[in-house]
């Protein structure tokens, strides 16, 4: 006797009912770090979920070719058989043989492709399920999030103290979400990400060469035209200081022409 085989359809609901529940609900995130941490972690698991309705939409489409490669065979087989059988064609018992054989064959191919058809159909039902569920996730911590002018966008001299180097910060604010890039004094130059709230910053450095090389804290002051704040560093080097603070000069934008 055979083992009744699990629904999918099952598996489909406690996966879907798992990625409505996680991560936490809004209302369980208090702070825009974690709102921000988890609307990444949602847009991780969509891009997962899109590259695999990719691999599904490719399979389906082999498969479905292959499906019907194999009709065509059918088809021409007993169109043969048909011939010899109604004497349109020589009859030649043992090649009529065959040719029932090759039948056979043929139509258990198309019966496996279509049984395979069926499951991937239901593979990419599920994930169209899973891309919208992510999808309205995302759209709804993201309503959550409070709101910042993009006063921070532009180009800021900074100043690193104690050591007193130099550089310049180019940064892009996207409600408070915060990209940008930077370069040193020494030839240090990467990428910046971070957040902004409640007139207050944080800064992850990403350097070209190193890696995730430091962080920094600060507070935009009321004018919205000076940054200072404290920063740590990541790598350690002898004799450098591994924590100071910073202060960063926006420049004026340029006029329009």
């Amino acid at each position: 006797m055979r083992r009744p085989r699990p629904r999918r359809g099952a598996a489909a609901l406690l996966a879907l009912a798992c990625l409505a529940s996680a991560p936490a609900v809004a209302q369980d995130l208090k702070r825009p770090e974690e709102q921000l941490a988890a609307i990444y972690s949602l847009k991780v698991q969509l891009e997962i979920e899109q590259r695999r309705l990719d691999e599904a939409l490719q399979r389906y489409s082999e498969r479905a070719r292959a499906r019907e490669e194999a009709r065509h065979r059918v088809a021409r087989i007993y169109e043969d058989l048909d011939a010899m059988v109604e004497g349109r064609a020589e009859p030649d018992p043992e090649l009529i043989l065959v040719r029932e054989e090759e039948a056979l064959r043929a139509e258990q191919e198309v019966e496996a492709l279509a049984r395979i058809g069926r499951q991937i159909r239901e593979d990419i039902r599920e994930a169209h399920q899973r891309i919208e569920i992510l999808g309205d996730r995302i759209a709804r911590l993201r309503k959550t999030l409070p709101s910042d002018t993009e006063s921070l966008t532009g180009i800021w001299d900074v100043t690193y103290m104690p050591s007193g180097d130099k550089g310049v910060f180019t940064l892009r604010q996207s409600g408070t979400l915060l990209v940008g890039e930077y370069s040193l004094e020494g030839g240090w130059k990467g990428s910046l990400q971070g957040t902004f709230v409640d007139g207050k910053l944080l800064l992850h450095r990403i350097d070209s060469k190193l890696g995730r090389s430091s962080d920094l804290e600060g507070t935009l002051a009321p004018d919205g035209k000076t940054i200072r704040g404290n920063w740590q560093n990541f790598i350690l080097s002898g004799g450098q200081p591994t924590a100071g603070s910073w202060i960063a000069r926006k420049r004026p934008d340029r006029p329009e022409s």
